[in-house]
């Protein structure tokens, strides 16, 4: 079913807060944790005016309501789509949302992550080149523990930059992207097909899909290598 959120409210026998839809006259009720498949925090106000898909769950002859799920709908949606995707399947994903370590795209109304390691080989991030909106082919990477779906681009971005070893020499500061973190240290991506290494920096966190300011320490260009230090990021969480 298809309905308008016309009121939320704070329900006290749920403690929870609720959303009220009408389809045809009819009122439904949907509570905060029967929305999303992510846990919401704090007020629903944001729904107010939204067309939600869900299903009716159960009616209350008690309070003479029905209740539904937006959730239990986007379950099976979900489920339905990791079967397609497990089967080679590739999508047009709609970029929902920007973040520091890539971007959330929606496939079919499910959403889903697509890291910017999987979007470039090189030290291009997804908000380098996309904007909401935008949309991108895309197939499975990977699905983890919580059933949350990874993606990667089919076609992967590689800027038009022609820097490679031989432009780099001690000392000098250069553009970076955090591809991995390992136990022992980080790998930086700062030319295409090409990540220096450097310790895990002491005085502030870092994380994978990080924009950073390196210094290079070391060149070797008969081992293809690069060492050196992470001293500033360029971008943060927020």
């Amino acid at each position: 079913m298809t309905g308008i959120v016309r009121m939320v409210q704070f329900d006290p026998t749920q403690n929870q807060y609720v959303a009220w839809t009408e389809v045809d006259s009819q009122k439904y009720l949907i509570p905060a944790d029967e929305l999303e498949l992510y846990e919401i925090k704090g007020p629903i106000n944001a729904y107010i005016g939204r067309t939600l898909n869900f299903l009716i769950t159960h009616y209350d002859y008690e309070k003479k309501v029905y209740f539904a799920s937006c959730k239990t709908l986007k379950e099976k949606e979900r489920e339905h789509l990791i079967k397609r995707l497990k089967n080679g399947e590739q999508f047009d994903a709609e970029v929902t949302s920007l973040v520091y370590f890539g971007a959330y795209v929606s496939i079919k109304g499910v959403s889903a992550m697509l890291r910017n390691q999987d979007f470039a080989i090189d030290y291009t991030t997804v908000s380098d080149v996309l904007k909401v909106g935008d949309t991108i082919k895309v197939k499975l990477r990977r699905i983890n523990e919580n059933l949350k779906i990874n993606v990667e681009a089919i076609e992967k971005y590689e800027s038009e930059s022609t820097i490679s070893i031989q432009d780099f020499e001690p000392n000098i500061v250069v553009y970076g992207l955090i591809r991995n973190i390992k136990s022992w240290g980080c790998f930086v991506n700062i030319a295409p097909n090409l990540d220096a290494i450097c310790p895990i920096p002491k005085y502030f966190e870092v994380k994978e899909g990080m924009k950073v300011a390196f210094k290079i320490n070391q060149v070797r260009i008969d081992e293809n290598r690069v060492r050196g230090r992470i001293i500033r990021v360029l971008n943060s969480t927020k």
